[in-house]
């Protein structure tokens, strides 16, 4: 479980970052990639569907100039399906 909450800690801090300062965006973007890939590994086809919508969520940020409030509810899934 502390595992679990650490890497939910680590995808918040990445986007955070992002919306902090744009250049955040494209190394938060690759982990949050990985994080997506192992998801897929262990079978977690729900985690997996809302990392690629945070994914989806930042590259639009990054194009649209968006505010966090828009990852919220994707940060509130992700907490709880993965």
């Amino acid at each position: 479980m502390a595992y679990e909450s650490r890497e939910y800690l680590l995808i918040d801090m990445l986007v955070r970052s992002c919306y902090k300062d744009m250049k955040n965006c494209i190394p938060a973007l690759f982990k949050i990639n990985n994080y997506q890939k192992n998801a897929v590994r262990n079978k977690k086809f729900s985690c997996q569907t809302r990392l690629l919508g945070l994914e989806a969520n930042l590259i639009m940020a990054t194009n649209f100039n968006l505010k966090r409030k828009d990852a919220k509810s994707i940060l509130d899934s992700i907490k709880k399906y993965c």
